[in-house]
């Protein structure tokens, strides 16, 4: 209803009004400061009986709470209050163009000490900034939207407005309460983190699915190398391919496909897995015959000469994976490559040299020990003496074994590398790397540490639900690719945990679906993606950290792994809740 029409009006503020728009001109904006003026001469004017009225059905005049609990002359939740706040100020932004005067709200008449800010996003970019403070809720409100709109700076125009978003926030210091329009809804902030409080299979499902995607986008379409990194602010990669990240996608590649059966997965990773095998040295009269290659410059066509440790074993898991899958002998005998080369990387008290790079012209060999290269080639030594018998892979694995379990003795807890300090994120390697160990000996010394320090990285969990912003993550972990590996790894250890009849196993799944809201709210979707130029192509991609939000691919990776791990072992209906706080909590600050 326009407010020029409201029953409670006086026909001498009417003939004011009327006034007023000749002198601004046919079909102008109206000053929302003289509208603010009308409305204080109209309340001023009324009866108490009058005001009585507007008490019960459009404002509070004071913001008090009625018998129900909500803020007297609004009714509704979070939710309804969200969506009703975005439907005016695009209306009002609709009107600001078609010369029109915007749409009185008796349900946002609510009285308070209103501070608010309204922000334009078009296609990624700030189109204008509003600023409105008023007594009246769909005062600020206006104010602010005009504001935005008329700043100069930027050029938002009546065509643009179909596909731009509008970012609101309620200030009351400390805190704000924030939203942004999503399909014609208000979707709760935190900074500019879309929340997530609800999960489901159904959810994760989709996440799944929109992860595949976003992987299939990362891959070169001339060499089918995939990029680490995805930079989706300026939307661009790096001049490089990475044979490490390579492996690892389609390692997740076959773990979708063993979820959802999807036949083009099949059609795709031998074309992937090709270009893993041009990355491998070939060359049997070097001693690095065998390694893979860390990386592949686009521009130049050359491969990188330094050889990653790490870059072998993770191709060993892909490599074991497809020949398990298609039974073709080359990857087979690709695997067995790397892992003679990694055999003689063993230094004598168990650890791994890291690596080996050409620099200053010669060769130079790493000498700093890092548990998760140690980590990585235990498993994979692991994973191929199992396909394969030869006992110089499980003596290698062996060392490795033995190395991790001074260090544990010694720490009685988390262990640490030259690389970092104790942190549960290396140590979630330790954990896995044993898992695969203990499949090829069954030896119960192993089997108890994984457990021990399992239960170690559970108490690492963040568990306040009053702080969304964190709560599912883990301290030491301050990414998502290692909040991802962590849930990777506690997913397999559920699933162990489970074979060995053990009685505990549910503290395992519960972090993994704690975990998995966290990441879901770290992922891009159609309704988070408003800072991005191209929202399409990051659609589905993990971003980094609240703030940096680029993508790098082993995070998603990690993820997918880790939903595809839990989901059998998930229940129907909903999995999590975290309740909002009372919106008549929330609303008595923001009238304060």
């Amino acid at each position: 209803m326009n407010f020029l029409y409201n029953s409670k009006t006086n026909w001498q503020y009417l003939l004011i009004v009327a006034v007023l728009a000749v002198i601004v001109g046919k079909g102008a904006f109206l000053s929302t400061k003289l509208v603010a003026s009308f409305v204080e001469l109209l309340v001023v004017n009324q009866s108490e009986e009058s005001k009585d009225n507007i008490s019960d059905s459009s404002g509070t005049g004071d913001g008090v709470v009625d018998d129900s609990g909500n803020v007297a002359g609004y009714q509704g939740n979070a939710d309804e209050f969200r969506a009703l706040v975005v439907e005016f100020v695009r209306g009002v932004a609709e009107s600001y163009f078609n010369e029109k005067v915007p749409e009185y709200s008796e349900e946002l008449d609510i009285q308070g000490n209103w501070n608010v800010s309204v922000t334009i996003y078009h296609q990624g970019e700030i189109k204008g900034i509003g600023m409105g403070d008023s007594s009246v809720l769909f005062l600020a409100l206006n104010d602010a939207v005009k504001i935005a709109l008329d700043d100069k700076r930027y050029d938002i125009d009546k065509e643009s407005l179909e596909d731009v978003r509008f970012l609101i926030r309620f200030f009351y210091p400390p805190d704000q309460f924030s939203f942004i329009e999503h399909s014609g809804q208000g979707k709760e902030l935190i900074g500019d983190l879309t929340v997530v409080r609800d999960l489901d299979k159904e959810f994760i499902l989709q996440s799944i699915e929109q992860g595949k995607e976003f992987l299939y986008r990362m891959m070169h379409e001339d060499e089918h190398g995939f990029y680490k990194k995805y930079d989706v602010l300026n939307d661009s990669f790096e001049n490089r391919l990475y044979t490490v990240y390579s492996a690892s996608i389609i390692y997740t590649f076959l773990y979708v496909y063993d979820l959802t059966g999807d036949k083009e997965i099949l059609e795709q990773v031998p074309v992937f897995t090709d270009f893993l095998l041009s990355m491998q040295n070939t060359d049997e009269s070097d001693e690095k015959y065998g390694a893979f290659h860390y990386s592949y410059f686009l521009n130049t066509e050359e491969k990188e000469p330094r050889f990653v440790v790490g870059t072998s074993a993770l191709s060993i898991f892909t490599l074991l994976r497809m020949y398990d899958l298609t039974g073709d002998a080359k990857y087979l005998q690709s695997a067995e490559l790397a892992g003679n080369w990694l055999t003689i990387m063993q230094n004598p008290n168990g650890s791994m040299k890291p690596y080996i790079e050409y620099s200053g012209g010669k060769w130079v060999t790493g000498v700093k020990e890092s548990l998760l290269y140690n980590g990585q080639v235990l498993s994979a030594l692991s994973k191929l003496y199992l396909a394969t018998g030869e006992e110089k892979y499980y003596n290698t694995a062996q060392g490795i074994a033995q190395r991790f379990a001074e260090k544990y003795e010694a720490a009685k807890g988390y262990i640490e590398g030259d690389y970092r300090t104790k942190n549960p994120i290396s140590n979630s390697w330790v954990v896995m790397s044993y898992m695969d160990f203990y499949k090829t000996n069954k030896d119960d010394y192993y089997r108890d540490i994984i457990f021990e320090l399992s239960s170690k990285i559970l108490t690492n969990q963040k568990n306040d639900k009053s702080d969304l912003k964190h709560y599912g993550g883990w301290k030491g972990a301050y990414s998502s690719s290692g909040t991802g590996w962590i849930t990777e790894v506690m997913a397999e250890t559920y699933l162990f945990c489970k074979e060995q009849g053990r009685e505990d196993c549910e503290k395992y799944k519960d972090a993994v679906v704690k975990a998995i809201r966290w990441l879901l709210q770290s992922t891009y979707s159609e309704e988070n993606s408003f800072i991005l130029k191209n929202p399409e192509r990051a659609n589905g991609g993990v971003f980094w950290n609240a703030s940096q939000r680029y993508v790098r691919t082993d995070s998603v990776c990690h993820v997918l792994n880790g939903y595809i791990l839990i989901m059998d072992e998930l229940e129907e209906g909903l999995l999590l809740s975290v309740p909002e706080i009372p919106f008549d909590v929330i609303l008595e600050k923001l009238t304060e």
